[in-house]
C-alpha cells in the first residue's frame, strides 16, 4: 500500500470553524525501527484520529512516554514533542479554526494547552459509532465524507459566536504585524479583556500564539528550502534577527535550529519522500 499525505479543505458548511483536514498514512516492514517524529507546535488546536496503531508521545525534555487514545481531542501545542507510530500507522486530524474548538465543546481551552482528553469521553455516544466508522475506512475522501456528516450538525446548532480574540488570531496567523493595544482597541477591548478572552479560545496568550504562528511558518519553510540560511529563512517568516529565532528554537523545540533539522530530518515522511 503506497503511502498516504492528503490535505483538504473543509466543505462549504464547515468555513469559519475547520480549517484544514489532513489525513497521513505509513506503512513500515515487520520488524523495521520507526522513526520518531520531532512534531514542532502548531498554531492549531485539533480533533485527531488514530485508526490503525497508535501513537506514542514523548513532551520534551521529559523521558515519559504516553499512549493517545484512538479518538483526542488536542489544545494548543506551545513545545514541541516527539511522537511515534507503529508499522502500520493511520492519522486523520481535523484543524480547527481559532476559537472554534471552544464554540464547539464549551471547553475552556486554557485547560487544554499541550494537554489532550479522550474524544469519545467528551463527546455524546454517536460519537464512538463515527469513530468506529472510520476504522473501517481506508479512503481519506470517505473519513472526511464520515466526520463531516457528524459535524456539521453540532455546528448548526445554536453556538457561541466569534468573538474578538477569534478575529485577532486569523491576524496573527496571517503574520499580522500590529501591536497588541492596537488589534485590542479595533475590536472594542482593551488589552487585559483580550488576553483573558484569547486564553480561553486559544488556551494562550496572543503574543504566545502569534510567535507560534511565526515559528511554524520558519520551520516549513526550512522544510522547503533545507539549503538556505537560518537567518534568512527567519527574515521571510516575519523574525527580525537571529537572537530571536534562537529564543523560539530554544523555548519550543529545547534544540538549536541546527539540532532540530538533523533530527527532523529523520522524520518518517521523508522515507517516503515527503516534507512538511
Amino acid at each position: 500500500m503506497p503511502p498516504v499525505f492528503h490535505f483538504a479543505p473543509p466543505s462549504a458548511a464547515l468555513r469559519g470553524w475547520v480549517r484544514q483536514h489532513q489525513v497521513i498514512r505509513l506503512r513500515f516492514a515487520g520488524g523495521a525501527a520507526v522513526p520518531v517524529k520531532p512534531y514542532w507546535p502548531r498554531p492549531a488546536a485539533a480533533l485527531a484520529f488514530y485508526l490503525r496503531d497508535p501513537e506514542q508521545v514523548m513532551l520534551l525534555p521529559a523521558a515519559l512516554q504516553r499512549r493517545k487514545p484512538r479518538a483526542a481531542v488536542i489544545g494548543q501545542p506551545t513545545v514541541a514533542t516527539l511522537r511515534q507510530g507503529g508499522l502500520d500507522f493511520s492519522v486523520y486530524q481535523i484543524e480547527f479554526e481559532p476559537g472554534a474548538l471552544h464554540r464547539l465543546t464549551g471547553l475552556p481551552l486554557d485547560s487544554l494547552t499541550d494537554e489532550w482528553v479522550d474524544a469519545e469521553a467528551l463527546f455524546p455516544p454517536a460519537f464512538r459509532q463515527m469513530v468506529d466508522r472510520l476504522a473501517q475506512q481506508e479512503a481519506p475522501d470517505q473519513l472526511i465524507a464520515h466526520a463531516e456528516a457528524w459535524l456539521i450538525p453540532l455546528v448548526r446548532a445554536p453556538r457561541k459566536p466569534l468573538a474578538a480574540a477569534d478575529l485577532v488570531a486569523r491576524q496573527l496567523l496571517q503574520g499580522d504585524g500590529l501591536g497588541l493595544d492596537t488589534l485590542a482597541l479595533a475590536h472594542g477591548l482593551d488589552v487585559r479583556q483580550l488576553r483573558r478572552q484569547f486564553a480561553a479560545r486559544t488556551g494562550v496568550s496572543p503574543k504566545l500564539f502569534g510567535r507560534v504562528a511565526r515559528f511554524d511558518r520558519l520551520v516549513r519553510l526550512a522544510n522547503l528550502a533545507p539549503q538556505d540560511r537560518w537567518l534568512d529563512l527567519a527574515l521571510e517568516a516575519g523574525y527580525h534577527d537571529h537572537q530571536h529565532l534562537a529564543r523560539d528554537f530554544r523555548d519550543f523545540t529545547r534544540m538549536s535550529p541546527s539540532e532540530f533539522r538533523q533530527l527532523e530530518l529523520q522524520a518518517p515522511e521523508r522515507q517516503f519522500g515527503f516534507r512538511e
